[in-house]
């Protein structure tokens, strides 16, 4: 996928989200630079005058799924004035605390984390695979560490649920 038929494919739907005047605009899940660079890109050509944050998803705690590295990643997305916020979704937990260090280095914006389960998934059969992600015990028990590495919101994707909501909120509460 080219540059250019990113910018094509993004374009008509950023356009149509901004006119519809959104508090924020997240693009969520970027698989890559490319990707990053086309709302970047989009952003700047369209004159978009809505707040954006920009997140991505690691495979290893190093780079995004792509293998492009997650540090250059978050640097091209913090480098677009109407970014306001960059971080990380969809990837277990036991990877955010590196990857928010991994941030830190290349921004000053605020960083946003909110992982999933720590489940696998498995693309051939298109389920998630039983018994491979964290409790919810577990994974709040991370939250301290998320929040002085220097999280600044907090949140939960794919197979969390209210109730790991709920216990992320009342672990930042109780601190």
């Amino acid at each position: 996928m080219t540059l250019e038929k990113l910018k094509d494919f993004h374009r008509r739907r950023l356009q149509v989200v901004a006119e519809a005047k959104p508090d924020l605009i997240a693009f969520e899940t970027t698989p890559n630079k490319i990707e990053a660079q086309a709302y970047v890109d989009l952003l700047r050509e369209e004159a978009i005058d809505v707040p954006v944050w920009i997140t991505f998803n690691s495979k290893d705690g190093v780079n995004v799924v792509s293998g492009d590295p997650f540090e250059e990643c978050i640097g091209l997305a913090a480098s677009c004035p109407s970014v306001v916020a960059v971080g990380i979704n969809c990837t277990p937990p036991r990877f955010i605390h590196g990857l928010i260090l991994n941030a830190k280095k290349v921004t000053t914006k605020p960083i946003i984390i909110y992982p999933n389960s720590g489940e696998m998934w498995d693309g051939e059969k298109k389920e998630w695979v039983p018994s491979t992600g964290v409790s919810d015990t577990d994974f709040v028990s991370y939250v301290h560490k998320w929040r002085e590495s220097g999280a600044s919101l907090i949140g939960g994707c794919c197979r969390t649920t209210p109730k790991t909501i709920r216990a992320i909120s009342e672990a930042l509460k109780r601190r």
